[in-house]
């Protein structure tokens, strides 16, 4: 039975995926990304020019949340990940370029590993009345 839970098995299971990477949309598990400029930047014709040396963060919150990144962004729909159209940049739950989180292959197997075992193992069902969660979630 374990030898279903191979990296090929998990890593294909395209809206297993989709599920995870729209969680980290809405929940990034980085507040910022900060970089350097090595050079100076014209930004397009904005007329605005980025020194070199200058400190620049991002949060992935927010470019998550744009709407000119993603349609109706407020919304979990895990369909979007299914065959992305957005920029690569508008999504970056472990940052990006060559200072992309090391740990974010053994990150998203660890989840792939866990949900898939969890599903395999339980069956889920939604809650009817969920106030004593939200009084829960209050509460702490």
């Amino acid at each position: 039975m374990d030898d279903d839970f191979t990296y090929e098995n998990l890593n294909g299971l395209k809206y297993l995926n989709a599920v995870i990477n729209e969680t980290l949309r809405l929940a990034p598990p980085l507040s910022s990304v900060q970089r350097v400029s090595v050079e100076d930047y014209k930004l397009g014709n904005t007329g605005i020019t980025i020194p070199k040396g200058t400190r620049l963060d991002f949060q992935p919150h927010i470019l998550h949340r744009d709407p000119l990144n993603f349609d109706d962004p407020e919304q979990f729909i895990p369909e979007r990940f299914v065959n992305p159209t957005h920029h690569p940049y508008a999504f970056l739950p472990f940052g990006g370029g060559p200072r992309l989180c090391i740990g974010q292959r053994f990150a998203l197997n660890e989840m792939r590993m866990c949900i898939a075992k969890l599903i395999h193992k339980y069956e889920f069902t939604t809650a009817r009345d969920l106030s004593w969660t939200i009084s829960l979630v209050t509460f702490c």
